[in-house]
């Protein structure tokens, strides 16, 4: 794990100096899962926003045995989506793949920004690049000095689900073993695993056979990793259901067991969230935060950014063995609010003593009629560096099929209360497709469907990325 700190000293630097630590590589590993096929995507940001046209993909399969299949060079030298369905178009004997960028020019961000896309036989799993093969000694000091459990990891409680988690071996092969640590407010047990994986591969493990005393409980999961040397990287986790569809994000780090990072001052961290009709929508939060006293609260928001009610304070101490489930549809009910008038969320943490940790994160959740769909996310504070000269860009990865209906949504957690306007530009295989305008007010939140952007999708599932 990188302090934060230090992540927030990096962007300075680079803001200064573009050329200083220059990055000429970033990697990731992409699993093969059984009875889904696999893809990547991404927008070329190295040309779009950074001017680079000197960028290479090779990418490479790798057998059961850690041993290369082949490898082949692609040049990534359009503003467009690239989009390579692994399996079907490059190698479909392979157990992964390592895919590598290059470049003569500063890449300046080690770590690409990458969907891994699996298709189940009736959902779609998509989660950002979450581990890399480093790129020298001085990366791996930086990124493995400071070891830490892995944690935010939801345990399915439909018991049509089970709940996985995968561990990835980097360029060396790795024999060890993986510790998992479970706790609640009645219990605490754990359990040591032996792994032996060969390099560039992968091994997956369902709790209900390595752990099955807390399969379908509540509570907190934490499991500790080996530490590899000169490689990176965060567990997949999730549910999958027999046929093979399965909903999976990556871990996150347990900071609750280290000497703590906090900003300079007591400012409420927060993050605002959209109510999409149809889905039910949750929050999940487990003590995974530096050492602290947090309380959280829940503010229901209108199209105007008003406030409509303010749930009671949720406190949460960390390391602890308290977790919350806060589900806001039930949350909107119980404070006598018209669901109707609800179109955001903006979830606030206080600290109740001392100064407000860095990294306060929590689980969002979404759910209809089958697997539930959980991202990590960190909360926003305005201690976070923003540079005023340079525009902030963000971009990201929808799904354009007949099958799933896709949303994009916008939240304005700005600082100033007033309305914001962005541009929305929206690309596919061929390039740039539409460019659209959103306004937010402050405090809360739009959205798109997909489907009115570009209109109804026919044939092939297509990745469609925007940049706002």
């Amino acid at each position: 794990m990188k302090p934060l700190r230090d992540v927030e000293k990096t962007r300075l630097d680079s803001y200064e100096d573009a050329q200083k630590n220059s990055i000429h590589r970033s990697s990731l590993l992409v699993p093969v899962i059984p009875n889904t096929q696999v893809s990547i995507s991404f927008l070329n940001h190295f040309l779009i926003k950074r001017k680079n046209q000197n960028v290479g993909l090779r990418l490479t399969a790798v057998d059961a045995a850690g041993a290369r299949i082949n490898s082949r060079l692609f040049p990534i030298d359009e503003p467009r989506v690239y989009t390579f369905h692994l399996q079907r178009d490059f190698c479909p004997s392979a157990s992964s793949f390592l895919v590598e960028f290059f470049s003569s020019s500063n890449i300046v961000i080690p770590f690409p920004a990458v969907m891994v896309n699996h298709r189940g036989p009736q959902s779609y799993s998509t989660v950002h690049s979450f581990n890399r093969v480093l790129n020298d000694i001085f990366e791996d000091d930086e990124i493995n000095t400071v070891q830490v459990e892995e944690g935010a990891i939801d345990i399915a409680q439909d018991s049509r689900a089970s709940t996985f988690f995968t561990v990835f071996a980097g360029q060396n092969r790795l024999q060890d073993e993986i510790g998992l640590r479970f706790k609640n407010s009645s219990t605490s047990v754990s359990k040591r695993i032996p792994v032996d994986i060969p390099r560039l591969t992968h091994q997956s493990f369902s709790l209900g056979s390595v752990f099955p005393e807390i399969e379908h409980q509540q509570g907190v999961l934490l499991i500790q990793q080996p530490r590899q040397e000169m490689f990176y990287g965060r567990l997949l986790v999730g549910q999958t259901l027999p046929n093979g569809d399965l909903s999976a994000n990556h871990s996150y780090y347990d900071n609750s067991q280290i000497a703590g990072e906090y900003w300079d001052d007591s400012h409420p961290s927060h993050r605002t969230y959209p109510i999409i009709e149809g889905l039910t929508t949750s929050i999940r939060i487990y003590p995974i935060q530096s050492p602290s006293t947090l309380g959280f609260n829940v503010q229901l928001k209108d199209a105007e950014g008003n406030t409509l009610a303010t749930s009671n304070e949720f406190e949460l101490l960390s390391p602890g063995t308290n977790w919350f489930d806060i589900e806001i549809n039930q949350l909107i009910h119980s404070l006598g609010v018209n669901a109707h008038d609800v179109v955001a969320f903006t979830l606030v943490a206080q600290p109740k003593a001392g100064n407000t940790p860095m990294r306060i994160n929590h689980q969002l959740v979404f759910s209809g009629s089958g697997l539930v769909s959980s991202i990590n996310v960190s909360m926003q504070n305005f201690n976070v560096l923003h540079s005023s000269a340079r525009p902030r860009t963000t971009w990201g990865q929808l799904i354009h099929s007949k099958d799933f209906d896709t949303w994009l949504a916008f939240a304005n957690d700005g600082e100033t209360p007033e309305c914001s306007t962005v541009d929305v530009k929206f690309f596919s295989e061929n390039g740039l497709e539409k460019t659209t305008s959103v306004s937010v007010n402050q405090g809360t939140g739009s959205q798109l469907l997909l489907s009115d952007v570009l209109g109804d999708a026919s044939g092939e599932d297509q990745f469609i990325w925007f940049e706002v």
